[in-house]
């Protein structure tokens, strides 16, 4: 939990390099989720998901589209165990999250066309 929390944390962080900020978001929801695995703690492990995604997903450097890619597959793992009747707000928020990646991906392909 301290792990998703500090990620958080530093996601949000309003000073510093954000490239970094995110880099250091992304070690920390990477690092909680060798705990919070699917089976163990699959709530957990799902928001832990849904925030790496955002975290990815605000990646300023690095290849966009690849960015963009890793987001998409954490709110697809997310979406597993974040269904729309057991967690209807979550799954709506992660639904969202996951379709303004796929949007953004989709421009960055026409741009490249």
């Amino acid at each position: 939990m301290t792990q998703n929390n500090l990620g958080t944390a530093y996601h949000d962080l309003p000073t510093g390099d954000r490239a970094e900020n995110l880099g250091q978001a992304i070690a920390c929801y990477q690092a909680a989720l060798r705990v919070y695995t699917e089976q163990d703690f699959p709530v957990d492990w799902a928001m832990t998901q849904n925030n790496l995604g955002t975290a990815y997903g605000d990646l300023p450097t690095g290849d966009r589209a690849e960015n963009l890619r890793q987001a998409i597959a954490c709110y697809q793992d997310a979406l597993r165990v974040y269904t729309e009747q057991d967690f209807p707000v979550q799954w709506a928020m992660t639904q969202n999250n996951l379709g303004t990646a796929l949007e953004e991906l989709e421009r960055l392909r026409d741009a490249t066309t």
